[in-house]
């Protein structure tokens, strides 16, 4: 028995909707932090990502590496 060969990956796309949801299970008690992957949320903007959670009173440290962590 053996591997089975790798199948088809498909590209993310998530939504503002994901971000929240993962934000809202992760991120309960002070000191808490939620990292997302850029390259999973194509249709937004890095900036746009930003304006949006500080608006929304979540810190934000974006490290240049391609994720954001939020607290």
């Amino acid at each position: 028995m053996g591997l089975s060969p790798k199948k088809d990956l498909k590209s993310r796309n998530q939504t503002w909707i994901d971000i929240d949801d993962r934000l809202q299970s992760v991120i309960n008690f002070v000191g808490d932090s939620a990292t997302i992957k850029l390259s999973e949320y194509p249709t937004l903007s890095k900036a746009e990502i930003i304006s949006e959670a500080e608006k929304n009173n979540y810190t934000v440290l974006d490290k240049n590496d391609g994720y954001l962590v939020f607290s």
